[in-house]
Formats: C-alpha cells, sequence, structure tokens
C-alpha cells in the first residue's frame, strides 16, 4: 500500500479490531447477565442476542441507500461515540441496579441500529481509503483476521472478567473500546471519498429509488445473489445454535464462564487458519468454487457441534469448532472482496446493505427461532436443528455463477 493508505488502513483497522475486543465482552456477557442478574428464561436470554440484529431487518437497506449519499467516515464516527455512551449507560445502570429486562432489550435494539449502520459502512468505506485491488483483498483478510482474533481473545478475556468483577464490568469495557475506535476513525485523512453529501441530498423518493436499484443489482448478478443467500441460510441456522451455545454450555455441560469463554473462543483458531490461507493465497483465488470449499467445510463443523455436545466431549466441541471457523475464516473475507470488486463504487453501500440485510436480518430471526426451539424441544435438541440445518446453504449456494465457477474479476453487470 502506499505510505498513506497504510496509515488509513491501519486506523481503520486499530479502531475496529478494539471494538470488535468489547463485542466479544458482550457475547458472552449478555446471556449470562441476562439469567443471572435479571434472573429472566432461558428462552428470553436466547432472545436478546437476536435484538441486535434485528434492526438489520428494518433499517439495513434505507441504512445502504444513506450510506451512498453520506460521508461514510462521518457515519462510523457519529455510530461508534453513540455506541460507546450507550454501553456506559448500560453499565451505570447495571451497577446501580436501574435495569430491567425490557429496558436492557431497548438499549440493545437501540445498538442495533447503529450496529447496522456501522458495518454497513465499514466495507464501503475500505475501497476509499485502500485503492488498488490486490491490497483490498489483503485489507479484507486482515479485518478478518483481527475479527478472528477478537473472536479468540474476546472470550476467553470476558470470561476472566466475569470471574473477577461479574458481567456487569464488561459492559464499561465494551464501552471503552468504542471510544478508542472513535478516535482512531478521527484521525484518518487525505483521501478521495465516494462523495461528499449531507441529509440534504436524500428524500423519500430518492431513498426509495436507490433500494430498488441496489436491489435489482443484486437479483440480476449471477454471483452476488447466491452468496448471499447462501449467506443468509447458514446465518439462520447457525445463531438458532449459536444462540443457545453458552446457555447450554453453562447449564447441561456445567462449565464455569471463564471455561465457557475458552471454549467460544476456540472457533477463531480455526478463523485465524483460514484468514492465514486466504492472505498467503488471495492473489490466486478468482475462481468461486473456492467459496464452496469453504461453505462446505464451516458447514461440516458446525453439524458436529451438537453431536460433540450430546457425547459431553467439551474437547471434542472445540475441535469442530475449529473446523468451522477455518471454512469462515476463508469464506467471509473472499466473499467481502467479490462484493467490492464486482459492485460499482456508487452503489456499494446498498450492495453491502443487501447482504447485512439479509445476513444479519437471518441472525435476528435465528435466535428468536431460538428461543421458540428451546421452549418446545429444550436446550439439546435446537442445538442438532441449527447445526444440521446449516447444511442447507450449500443448496442455495451452488447455483448460477457459483455453478459455473465464474472468474470474479470480470463478474460485472455492466
Amino acid at each position: 500500500m502506499k505510505n498513506i493508505e497504510h496509515a488509513n488502513f491501519y486506523k481503520l483497522w486499530l479502531g475496529q479490531s478494539i471494538s470488535l475486543l468489547g463485542i466479544q465482552f458482550t457475547v458472552v456477557a449478555l446471556p449470562l447477565f441476562a439469567i443471572e442478574v435479571l434472573k429472566t428464561s432461558e428462552a428470553n436470554a436466547a432472545m436478546l442476542r437476536g435484538i441486535v440484529f434485528l434492526p438489520y431487518l428494518i433499517f439495513g437497506l434505507v441504512a445502504g441507500a444513506l450510506i451512498d449519499i453520506l460521508s461514510r467516515k462521518k457515519v462510523l464516527l457519529i455510530c461508534s461515540i453513540f455506541q460507546g455512551v450507550l454501553f456506559l449507560s448500560v453499565f451505570i445502570l447495571a451497577a446501580t441496579n436501574e435495569i430491567t429486562f425490557p429496558l436492557l432489550v431497548f438499549l440493545m435494539f437501540v445498538n442495533g441500529i447503529l450496529t447496522t449502520f456501522y458495518n454497513i459502512a465499514v466495507p464501503s468505506f475500505l475501497p476509499e481509503i485502500v485503492t488498488d485491488k490486490n491490497n483490498l483483498k489483503k485489507g479484507n483478510a486482515q479485518l478478518a483476521l483481527s475479527e478472528s482474533l477478537a473472536v479468540v481473545i474476546g472470550p476467553m478475556l470476558a470470561g476472566i472478567v466475569i470471574t473477577l468483577v461479574g458481567s456487569t464490568g464488561s459492559f464499561s469495557v465494551n464501552a471503552a473500546t468504542y471510544f478508542v475506535c472513535f478516535v482512531c476513525l478521527l484521525f484518518i485523512s487525505r483521501f478521495k471519498p465516494h462523495t461528499v453529501g449531507s441529509l440534504k441530498n436524500a428524500n423519500i423518493k430518492s431513498v426509495y429509488k436507490n433500494i430498488f436499484e441496489g436491489l435489482i443489482y443484486f437479483k440480476k448478478h449471477p454471483v452476488l445473489e447466491p452468496i448471499v443467500s447462501c449467506g443468509a441460510v447458514y446465518g439462520f441456522f447457525k445463531y438458532i445454535l449459536y444462540s443457545i451455545l453458552v446457555i447450554f454450555l453453562y447449564k447441561v455441560m456445567g462449565l464455569s464462564e471463564l471455561e465457557i469463554g475458552f471454549v467460544v473462543g476456540s472457533a477463531s483458531v480455526g478463523f485465524l487458519i483460514g484468514n492465514t490461507i486466504f492472505l498467503k493465497k488471495s492473489k490466486h483465488m478468482n475462481h468461486t468454487k473456492m467459496l464452496v470449499y469453504s461453505a462446505a467445510v464451516s458447514v461440516s463443523g458446525l453439524c458436529l457441534i451438537p453431536v460433540m455436545g450430546y457425547l459431553g466431549t467439551v474437547y471434542g466441541i472445540v475441535a469442530v469448532s475449529i473446523i468451522h471457523g477455518m471454512g469462515e475464516g476463508v469464506f467471509g473475507p473472499y466473499a467481502a472482496t467479490i462484493r467490492q470488486l464486482v459492485s460499482p463504487s456508487h452503489m456499494l453501500g446498498r450492495v453491502n446493505a443487501v447482504q447485512r440485510t439479509l445476513n444479519w436480518g437471518a441472525w435476528a430471526l435465528g435466535s428468536f427461532a431460538s428461543g421458540f426451539l428451546v421452549s418446545i424441544f429444550g436446550l439439546q435438541t435446537t442445538l442438532f436443528i441449527g447445526g444440521f440445518g446449516t447444511t442447507l446453504c450449500l443448496i442455495a449456494l451452488v447455483r448460477r455463477g457459483i455453478l459455473k465457477g465464474t472468474n470474479i474479476e470480470y463478474t460485472s453487470l455492466n
């Protein structure tokens, strides 16, 4: 990368990495806080995580249209500072015993709105500060690698923090990470933005016109549509499993908070391996068949998690989680690179919004479905439904341009 691009990227990377670390504290702490402190049911605790992703279904497409109009850097700055304030408020309310479950649901929903805009803006902003195609692949891989590291380290540190100070303390850590992220983003400079826009340039008619254009582009694209459809099916069933995994480890397998942190974080050892493969082979990864291979590896690991849980082997869960992580560690950054390469710059926000809305919206539906299934079938059976249900994503993936092994460098709608 050029010196200025290199500096800007690492400011984005550092802020993103630190905020992701805080998010992982919440992943472990939130269901435990709901059960231990607020004394809510297992079903409510499972659905609580879905509240964060619900705004993707409601605001995702609108967010994408606005992000194609507004300054993407300003969107990131506003979201990060408000999220810092929000989690600081959650910590203060929890520490003073003023928080209730309905209030926590509301605050997590607001956090979900901010997360929606932030996570759509990040991959849309990256091509503005990293303009070289090969460096863009490396940038996506490094961002995915930081996510993997956060998922490895975050739950493990969360287990230690919760053991020492309780689940309430994790909210203050999360708040601090967003403030650090804001400072890192603030110093990104000297790049060419896709637009110098404002809300004055937006009206209801133009926003809906932009949304419609993005949907049409996505629907007609021979590669984007199968990838995103696969991600939606995969995410729905994965989050049926993941929404109750912490609860299962705590209630059924009797693990401590510290042990849960290590088990949940183990999947990212595989992410690290997958990211390393992607970084080393990214220049040679042009054909979409790699997506099929990596998806199959990821799904096989998820299918075996409930099997190992049924057998009662913690080491087995760790091993198959690593296998799952290896596949996802390749699929995630590769799919993000494809979106950036085949989407026109002025439509990238909308394309990312379609992906986030369908994929992360599926996470919300999966979390809600998890709570419903737990109340009927119990934790063990729900784990099997989530794990084996992910195999259906392969049917959604192996179609159109993916089935033909299309070269992504030349796949666009001109």
